[in-house]
């Protein structure tokens, strides 16, 4: 680090710029599944560009002074650290003028270590995660209100780090607490099982990897392994409670785009 840039911080993209070409070839093949290797290139090289007016911008002009003002186009990738945040803000603006302004409560679904590399490798296997969630505790409002026929207001969140930065996919989940019955009438439904939730997580997430691992001895050790070793269930954290809409879909906004470290932490 040259006399300059000690005491400053050090941008994402500069680390990019100077290292970039070299992690590319010599480091990306093999640590990123194959089918996702073209597309991790292509957003990490958007990022690069992000702001340069070389991949075009507009140009504005005074029709009384004749001044000119150019603006870059930007990436808008979400692996950019700028266009990143452009497009959680939009998301939550969405989620916002979608949800009830009631309260809501957010919950963790957490995968064991042992499950994780299988994840890492098969990557669709995380939209797989968000609506099995989404589907249970649709099931248990359900089971609240079987002739009222309730639908819950849910939003589904995967995060694929943990706070070592090491690759830790897990569910966030923002649940209204309450739901609308066939004449859109509102129920409030302020308990939740963490019995059912636990046990629930742990038979819907182990029957994706029975499924998609059907013909691994190893996997399917590991999915008896599981049930005997966990038998209350795999661990689902459910105690946050949010009072305001805006302020919940912020909190749970911010997965969507938070990096694996910020830059004031390089």
């Amino acid at each position: 680090m040259s006399p300059k840039q000690r005491g400053k911080h050090i941008k994402v993209k500069t680390i990019l710029n100077d290292h970039w070409e070299v992690f590319k070839i010599k480091h990306l093949p093999g640590r990123v599944p194959a089918d996702m290797l073209n597309h991790v290139i292509d957003q990490v090289e958007k990022s690069m560009k992000c702001g340069n007016p070389e991949n075009g911008y507009a140009k504005y002009k005074c029709l009384d002074c004749g001044e000119e003002h150019i603006v870059s186009f930007s990436c808008k990738s979400r692996f950019c650290s700028r266009c990143g945040k452009v497009y959680v803000d939009k998301w939550v603006d969405k989620q916002v003028d979608m949800i009830l302004d009631v309260s809501h409560r957010h919950m963790v679904f957490t995968v064991p270590e042992e499950l994780r590399g299988y994840i890492y490798w098969q990557r669709d296997i995380i939209k797989e995660l968000s609506d099995k969630v989404a589907e249970l505790i649709q099931r248990y409002i359900d089971k609240k209100g079987k002739i009222h026929e309730y639908e819950a207001g849910i939003i589904t969140v995967v995060h694929t780090f943990g706070r070592d930065m090491s690759f830790n996919p897990h569910v966030h989940a923002l649940i209204a607490e309450g739901a609308l019955d066939k004449y859109h009438q509102w129920s409030k439904v302020g308990y939740f099982s963490y019995k059912y939730l636990r046990k629930a997580w742990q038979k819907v997430l182990l029957d994706i990897f029975k499924e998609r691992f059907s013909d691994n001895p190893k996997v399917q050790n590991l999915i008896r392994y599981f049930y005997r070793r966990y038998k209350e269930g795999f661990y689902v954290n459910a105690e946050s409670r949010m009072n305001s809409a805006r302020g919940a879909a912020k909190y749970i906004g911010r997965y969507l785009a938070r990096p694996a470290i910020a830059e004031y932490r390089i």
